[in-house]
């Protein structure tokens, strides 16, 4: 049992579930003691500090694995889905970001287009904040307007999950847990770590929203007066949380489209499945592999390797040495 506490005890653990519980048990005993009672510092020169350590740090370890439970759900609140999620509140914000940046772009394409016409030069200016602007849509959005999430860091995730299927025509749902399996324990290492960190700022951003529900419980209990710098300092930070967990999932989805990109024909040597002539069968190989998987319908199978023919056996010839000792 205490083995398989230490395998889950490690870095990726400690950054993404431990050190957010760890800052809201701390967050909250300061509360606790600035509003409810004081205790005098002296007190605390009687105490058992390996004792009270090894309590406080146990208590930090249980509320990691509650936060590591919990994990898929608050992915999915942050992204936006739920009927009656607050969050969804601000899709026309994400509507409005991703069509201006199209209408940008579509005014320094035409923009680029009269240049060509009349012979000018497209401005380097001009060139660079379209490139800009495209990569932004590439990694920061899905293909198409009607998969935006209400969200920028759940558009971040849905980029990276629609990038195997538009790009191989293998549906990432299905796909992903197959390319695991081919995956190299190192480079498998590097995507968990820097899922860590998106882990990080998802569960703070969720432990600063407590804490703002916990002081102004405090303040209401007690009838003493709020602090406006309490009070700005958690909202600054409950804004600023989900903005680094967007930045760090963009940098996690690097890693895992470059695992797609990488380690798909390993994936098909593994399922044994024929090698495509070109891009576009690939693409529809992988799209109708998908298709097999989501619905069942095992016709949609690739086809798989031909398998090598056994050579029928080539008549005996007898060799001289042989005669001589028939004769």
């Amino acid at each position: 049992m205490f083995g398989e506490i230490s395998k889950l005890i490690d870095r990726n653990f400690t950054v993404g579930f431990f050190l957010p519980v760890f800052v809201w048990f701390s967050a909250s005993l300061l509360l606790i003691h600035q509003y409810v009672f004081r205790i005098d510092l002296s007190t605390f020169e009687q105490l058992d500090y390996l004792v009270w350590t090894t309590v406080f740090g146990l208590a930090c370890f249980i509320g990691g694995i509650v936060f590591l439970a919990a994990n898929r759900g608050l992915y999915r609140f942050m992204e936006g889905y739920g009927t009656f999620n607050p969050v969804r509140l601000f899709a026309w914000f994400e509507r409005n970001r991703y069509r201006t940046i199209w209408r940008r772009v579509e005014e320094l394409e035409n923009e680029y287009q009269s240049c060509a016409k009349s012979g000018q030069t497209f401005p380097l200016e001009s060139q660079k904040k379209r490139d800009e602007l495209v990569s932004l849509l590439a990694v920061a959005f899905p293909e198409q307007e009607e998969l935006l999430l209400p969200t920028p860091f759940g558009n971040a995730l849905r980029s990276f999950e629609s990038f195997p299927r538009v790009m191989y025509g293998l549906d990432s749902i299905p796909g992903w847990g197959r390319l695991l399996a081919v995956v190299p324990k190192e480079y498998f290492e590097l995507m968990v770590g820097a899922k860590a960190y998106v882990d990080l700022w998802v569960n703070l951003g969720v432990v600063f929203v407590f804490l703002q529900i916990e002081y102004a419980g405090l303040v209401f209990a007690t009838g003493q007066t709020l602090n406006w710098w309490i009070v700005g300092l958690l909202y600054v930070l409950s804004t600023i949380a989900p903005m680094w967990a967007t930045s760090s999932a963009l940098e996690w989805g690097e890693l895992v489209k470059s695992a797609f990109d990488v380690f798909i024909p390993r994936l098909r040597e593994a399922l044994e499945i024929e090698q495509p002539k070109n891009r576009q069968e690939e693409f529809e190989q992988w799209q109708n592999f998908s298709r097999a998987l989501i619905y069942r319908y095992r016709e949609d199978l690739p086809q798989l390797k031909k398998q090598e023919q056994p050579q029928p056996p080539q008549p005996h010839k007898e060799s001289l040495l042989e005669r001589l000792f028939r004769k």
